[in-house]
């Protein structure tokens, strides 16, 4: 697999900021499961089988779908919390149009939000840390709107 290196810019708070996302790559496949516990998608996987992808036009304009959130979003009161913001906006957006969100799409969504708070500079522990309570938080919010959760 070879590293890409993708740009994403966004004006945040009338401030142009440019997002560097580093993915593996390959086949026309981005793997995006960088910072997901292999607990989330079974109780026994293998390293292997938990590398999760999409194709690179669907991972940029998913990347794309939150950056976009982002720059709507005003009064937050931390970029983290932007974030965030910028997550459940694409969750909820999905939700309207299909009320029901596969899992493992929720995951690609996590780990989109995961990747761009790696390019925005989070602490890579920190976003590891962040990434199990996200997904049980969104569960919860939505515990009728998620399918085939592991």
């Amino acid at each position: 697999m070879e590293k890409l290196k993708l740009n994403f810019d966004a004006e945040i708070l009338g401030t142009l900021r440019t997002f560097i996302v580093e993915v593996p790559y390959s086949d026309g496949v981005v793997a995006t499961s960088e910072f997901c516990p292999t607990e989330l998608l079974s109780g026994s996987v293998e390293l292997m089988a938990a590398i999760r992808g999409e194709s690179l036009d669907a991972f940029m304009s998913d990347c794309r779908m939150q950056l976009f959130a982002m720059q709507k979003i005003t009064d937050a009161e931390s970029d983290l919390d932007r974030h965030i913001g910028a997550l459940m906006a694409v969750v909820m957006e999905r939700l309207s149009r299909s009320k029901v969100i596969p899992f493992s799409d929720l995951l690609t969504d996590i780990d989109c939000f995961s990747l761009l708070l790696k390019a925005a500079g989070f602490d890579p522990r920190e976003i590891h840390s962040m990434y199990p309570r996200i997904t049980q938080t969104i569960l919860n919010l939505y515990p009728d709107n998620i399918s085939n959760i592991p």
